[in-house]
């Protein structure tokens, strides 16, 4: 008996901002799917960003996006599992960041909010298909259900930012930190590593089954949650603390190699 299901990151795992999946990655994808495990995709990406990569790698499973406060087929599109802010959370949130000088995105229904268009929004807009509206306010949206809010800003201010956050909200929140730049506010539920569990329940999978791959801060929670964790050399240190085994660069197609051993020694399927 093997691995049943494989979740991996995307950005930083198995692609770069300028170096896209490999066809080694695509082969080895290819050939868990033809073991009968399962492969998903467990991102920070919107669900939109999310299907190109499926559409790239031919994944049909349900996708974990927006760090893991969403769920959906990639297929249909029906949105299988969400855990969206409150309205009390995302008022609290925005309170807090009233007075913050930089970017604050809010994501609603595959859609982008902010409260005022700098060159940043702007060139992320473009890289988002345009998917940015410029609000009055953003606490005009608390009731919509946000599904997060991502506080943009130097790489100081944001781990200053996640520090504070997560001293005032400890457990009520879900605060994590994706880019070194981007502070991210999730319900408490959400996160990575519960919507893992969730898929898990839904496919009828169990923990002791399941391998992660990641990199970032935001994943930190989903391998110390899987059966086995991998981290991607070159990982922030927090993954390297907690991952199983480290896999070679995303730049030698780690994420691959692994798979690819894993399979030799038949323990996936």
């Amino acid at each position: 008996m093997g691995y049943k299901l494989v979740a991996l990151d995307i950005d930083g795992t198995i692609r770069g901002a300028d170096r896209p999946v490999s066809d080694r990655t695509r082969r080895a994808i290819e050939r868990v799917s033809q073991t009968g495990a399962v492969i998903t995709l467990a991102t920070g990406r919107m669900f939109h960003s999310a299907m190109a990569s499926t559409a790239e790698l031919n994944i049909t499973t349900p996708v974990i996006s927006y760090q893991g406060a969403h769920i959906a087929d990639p297929i249909t599109g029906e949105v299988l599992w969400h855990r969206p802010l409150t309205r009390d959370m995302a008022l609290a949130s925005l309170g807090e960041l009233a007075a913050w000088r930089g970017d604050v995105l809010a994501y609603h229904a595959d859609q982008v909010y902010v409260d005022k268009l700098t060159p940043w929004v702007e060139e992320y807009g473009e890289r988002n298909q345009g998917r940015i509206h410029v609000v009055e306010a953003l606490k005009e949206l608390a009731a919509r259900g946000l599904t997060r809010l991502v506080v943009v800003g130097g790489e100081d201010e944001i781990r200053d930012l996640e520090l504070r956050l997560k001293a005032s909200y400890d457990s009520r929140l879900h605060i994590t930190r994706s880019l070194p730049h981007f502070c991210e506010i999730l319900h408490p539920g959400g996160g990575k590593h519960n919507a893992l569990a969730w898929l898990c329940r839904h496919l009828g999978i169990s923990q002791g089954d399941t391998v992660a791959f990641g990199n970032g801060y935001n994943d930190v929670h989903m391998l110390k949650w899987a059966g086995l964790a991998v981290a991607v050399e070159g990982a922030v240190r927090e993954v390297l603390a907690v991952a199983d085994r480290v896999a070679p660069p995303m730049e030698e197609d780690g994420a691959a190699q692994v798979l690819e051993e894993l399979m030799e020694r038949g323990l996936v399927g």
